[in-house]
């Protein structure tokens, strides 16, 4: 049903625009002017349509409308065109009789049988349009569509031929897109340079130039797109710039005239209409970012935000692949000549073109007009350098595919990585290379490793230098990765010997040259790529040269150590704060003590106010009270018999009786709940226990435990009976007697996983306000990143735990949800078969060729950090857990070691000993890669099992 409306929808906007043609012939000459001409001149449905899906939906019609062409010259014949310009609905109540048919064709004159004469070639034309081909740029990761599984590339390389078009229809085929250039200089998000300053463009204002119908012309700088109004019929409604040349405006008001540049005549109160010769821009607002002089360690005020747009460089790369369907621009003098001779001025409408005052400020001034253009089709071909070190030169769109996302292990030719240490790794220095080729499927990867020639250079080997490890023991290198197209500042380090290697101009660089603000040109630049085992940059003077990675500095990187400085400072000033505060504290409370040393009876509760809070001073009061005797005892033990220590009986200390009663039946629920003994079980099979001694959890310098309510005690021994009485095989909790606020629990990995009889472990804290507010969760990582949702710093990513977002029975609900649940999603959702896809918005990937063999890949890496968490846990098990550690690890260590043979046979991670599983992409065994690192992991596993007391052997 929904397709078939779609269908008669599109057949609507077919009919609609069909009915334009017909009744403006002249100002519109076909679909294939659909833009710019269609869409803003005649407003045609469907051309907004086509626009729509186009951009939004990348639906293919050209093939509804081919399968569908019967059924449209079908509705050709039905439908009336008048009725539904004014109801679009009446198609569904059209007849179907021959007498309808013939009474609409006479209706049209022969009107209908014109369109469907010509409907074949309007379709022929639609599907002309429709043929766009999908856009690449540099630095875009693609796959080959005819193998979507194997390995990826990186677009290098791009050549663009544009179709142009002018409102009147004429078409200027196959430009290169080199010879193309924007409409405006500068437009909001352009980077620019200024001097040694860095900025980013916020808005830039419009030079507008104004050409009165007795020649005169008057140049504005307008700041408010209020002050010209545009004068009806609008050219373009949809214009990307609201001026353009050929619109025809009106001055609001004539003080905006008289404070323009007159280029040709002079002010006059009557002068209020004209045309649009020409606009660019006058003016532009920039927000400074940093500065090279502030990089380098002096310092430098920023510039005025607003500037002369002649003042500033724009920093680009690449401009000449950006280009789209619709986008506005100008040619170079020498395609622009081949309209010098034509009487079609562009973006003159037939209207404007007869208008007198228009042809007088042609015919005067017609040279100074801007020939503009709009893009109607684009045509290119991409170079790609594929992992394994080949490139393909002019390979056509539609043969690759785009990547959205890309493995933490996939790596490219050029770049520099850092090889990973493990702890027995300590003192050892960590090795620098570049990666010379990989191998996708077997994510191996060939490195040159570095060799240190002085402080400052580095060379890369041939020989024994070079060597093929595994994907999973690489990391990019932190501070020498960098992305096509990065802003990069030009570092300190040698920066008197920069001549080198140059491939376009001259940039040689020194102290002294930077006297002036042009010199600063040669030290900020755009990353064109990897060349040579080092970087191509292009600088803003416009050369190109090869650079050496510890030689420049990313811009984003900049702004990081920024940002984390600023954090940083911020944090100290607070602890400086609350270290004064607390220095202040101390004094008052000496203070206070020693005014009371005269009379402890009357100055008491002042001193200790400073101390403790009200709960606490009662608790202590009580605590007096059963020491030395109550307040009415006639005990010889009693401290009545000496005025000056009479602390429990001074009126002004006893506590009121609703406070007394609330901290009694408090007291009392604590008491009440029956604990489980702490006698020894077997610690396999005990889930739940009570235990004492919670010095090594997380949270135990958390406050709030003193001052809970009697609903809190309540609810924490609903949880309590909850998980003593229902808790699943392969979660285990402890509970503490002294702190009923905090709790340890353990999850067992499941089979089927690649955490499969590995042990995981979680501090949980309940806040005062619980069950109102979700606990907090701590992981214990180890300094581990095994899942997307467990961090290394411990954080635990849930949105029942509101530390992500979600909806309805995904976030804590305070009637409902419970520490059960909590373990279970813990358990179920997230310690999973798939743990790539629990990465917000990866689960979309699921079931495609690179999700799943992302997934893959991610399960590989995760078994291997999950074998480095069991030597972790073994090594340093969590209070409580020791002996269920132990007994675990001796129970599963012949299963573990069993499945680790398995994946070094080629068994996929998670199911070990089944020859027949086929992963979703196709995959049916491990990685050399992987088996590569799993070969080096195993012996350290075995060693670590045999120290822990545990009978093992390979």
């Amino acid at each position: 049903m929904a397709e078939d409306w779609a269908c008669h929808r599109l057949r609507y906007s077919l009919l609609s625009a069909l009915d334009i043609w017909i009744k403006y012939p002249l100002e519109v000459s076909g679909i294939t002017s659909l833009f710019p001409a269609t869409i803003y001149r005649g407003n045609s449905p469907l051309a907004l349509a086509l626009y729509t899906h186009w951009f939004y939906h990348n639906i293919d019609l050209s093939e509804r409308l081919n399968t569908r062409k019967s059924r449209t010259i079908q509705g050709l014949r039905k439908m009336d065109l008048y009725a539904i310009d004014s109801d679009t609905e009446s198609y569904a109540e059209t007849s179907d009789s021959e007498e309808d048919q013939e009474e609409c064709e006479l209706t049209y004159c022969g009107h209908a049988q014109n369109i469907l004469s010509s409907l074949d070639e309007s379709i022929g034309k639609i599907d002309n349009f429709l043929s766009f081909e999908r856009g690449f740029l540099h630095g875009d990761i693609v796959c080959s569509a005819a193998d979507p599984s194997g390995q990826l590339g990186r677009v290098v390389g791009v050549d663009m031929l544009v179709d142009l078009e002018t409102s009147s229809g004429d078409i200027i085929k196959h430009v290169n897109s080199k010879k193309l250039s924007r409409v405006r200089s500068f437009v909001s998000g352009d980077c620019v340079v200024m001097g040694p300053w860095i900025g980013r463009v916020i808005r830039a204002f419009d030079l507008v130039t104004v050409v009165f119908s007795d020649g005169a012309r008057c140049e504005m700088l307008l700041r408010d797109s209020e002050v010209l109004k545009p004068i009806p019929p609008i050219l373009f409604e949809d214009a990307p710039y609201f001026y353009y040349p050929g619109q025809r405006v009106r001055i609001v008001h004539p003080s905006i005239s008289k404070s323009g540049t007159w280029l040709c005549g002079s002010w006059k109160a009557s002068r209020d209409e004209g045309v649009v010769s020409h606009v660019d821009v006058g003016l532009v607002h920039v927000n400074w970012i940093t500065s090279v002089t502030n990089v380098w360690g002096g310092q430098s005020s920023s510039p005025p935000n607003f500037q002369d747009p002649k003042k500033l460089t724009l920093l680009s790369c690449f401009p000449y692949a950006n280009w789209q369907l619709g986008d506005w621009c100008t040619l170079s003098d020498c395609e622009g000549s081949l309209w010098e001779n034509s009487d079609k001025s562009c973006f003159m409408s037939m209207t404007w073109k007869s208008s007198s005052d228009t042809q007088t400020a042609i015919g005067t001034y017609g040279s100074d007009y801007s020939q503009t253009y709009v893009v109607a089709k684009t045509k290119s071909s991409v170079d790609v350098l594929w992992q394994d070190g080949s490139t393909s030169l002019g390979l056509e769109p539609q043969s690759l595919v785009p990547v959205s996302t890309i493995g933490d292990h996939d790596f490219w030719p050029g770049q520099f990585i850092l090889e990973k240490l493990t702890v027995e790794d300590n003192g050892r220095c960590q090795r620098t290379g570049i990666v010379t080729s990989v191998d996708a499927l077997e994510r191996t990867v060939k490195v040159k490793w570095a060799v240190s020639v002085d402080s400052d250079t580095v060379s890369y080997g041939d020989g024994l230098t070079e060597e093929t490890v595994s994907a999973y023991e690489l990391v990019l290198h932190p501070d020498f990765s960098f992305c096509t197209g990065e802003v990069i500042i030009r570092s300190a380090v040698n920066i008197e010997n920069s001549e080198a290697n140059l491939t376009n101009g001259t940039v040689a660089v020194s102290r002294e040259s930077l006297d002036t603000s042009s010199a600063f040109l040669s030290c900020i630049g755009n990353v064109l790529g990897y060349n040579d085992e080092g970087l191509e940059v292009q600088w803003a003077s416009g050369a190109i040269s090869r650079v050496q990675h510890f030689e420049i500095i990313a811009l984003d990187r900049i702004l990081d150590d920024s940002l984390e400085s600023m954090i940083e400072e911020h944090t100290t000033d607070d602890l400086v704060d609350m270290a004064e505060q607390e220095k202040m504290h101390l004094e008052d409370t000496k203070s206070a003590l020693e005014e009371s040393a005269g009379d402890c009876t009357g100055s008491l509760r002042k001193a200790t106010a400073f101390l403790f809070s009200k709960t606490a001073f009662n608790f202590l009061t009580n605590v007096a009270s059963s020491l030395f005797g109550a307040h009415d005892s006639t005990s010889s033990s009693s401290v009545n018999a000496d005025s000056q220590y009479q602390i429990v009986t001074t009126a002004e200390l006893q506590p009121s009786a609703e406070d007394i009663s609330e901290e009694k039946q408090t007291m009392e629920l604590m008491t009440q709940f029956e604990k489980p003994t702490l006698a020894s079980e077997n610690a396999m099979t005990k889930g739940f226990d009570v235990v004492t001694d919670c010095s090594d959890h997380h949270f135990v310098k958390e406050i709030g435990h003193e001052n809970v309510k009697r609903g809190w005690v309540k609810k924490i021994q609903q949880e309590w009976s909850i998980l003593q009485n229902d808790l699943p095989d392969g979660i285990h909790v402890r509970v503490y007697e002294e702190r009923m606020d905090l709790l340890r629990a353990c999850i067992v990995g499941a089979a089927g996983t690649p955490y499969h009889d590995n042990l995981f472990f979680f501090d949980i804290f309940f806040p005062p306000d619980y069950p109102h507010e979700p606990p907090s969760v701590h992981y214990h990582s180890g300094g581990l990143r095994l899942n997307p949702n467990l961090y290394e710093s411990g954080k635990v990513c849930l949105s029942l735990l509101k530390t992500w977002a979600g909806t309805g029975s995904e976030v804590w609900d305070p009637e409902n949800s419970t520490v059960l649940q909590l373990l279970l999603s813990l358990q179920a959702l997230v310690l999973n078969e798939k743990p790539y896809f629990n990465e917000a918005g990866y689960d979309k990937f699921m079931g495609k060729a690179d999700g799943e063999k992302n997934s893959i890949t991610y399960n590989e890496n995760a078994f291997l950090l999950s074998c480095k968490s069991m030597t972790y846990i073994l090594h340093k098990p969590p209070k409580h857990f020791e002996n269920f550690v132990k007994e675990h690890f001796t129970c599963r260590a012949p299963h573990i070691l069993d499945a680790c043979k398995a994946y070094l046979g080629g068994d996929l991670v998670g199911h070990a000993r089944d020859s027949a599983y086929i992963s979703d992409d196709g995959c049916k065994k491990s990685s050399t890669g992987f088996k590569i690192m799993l070969a080096k992991l195993l012996p350290k596993l075995v060693t670590t099992f045999s120290q822990a007391g545990i009978p093992c052997s390979l």
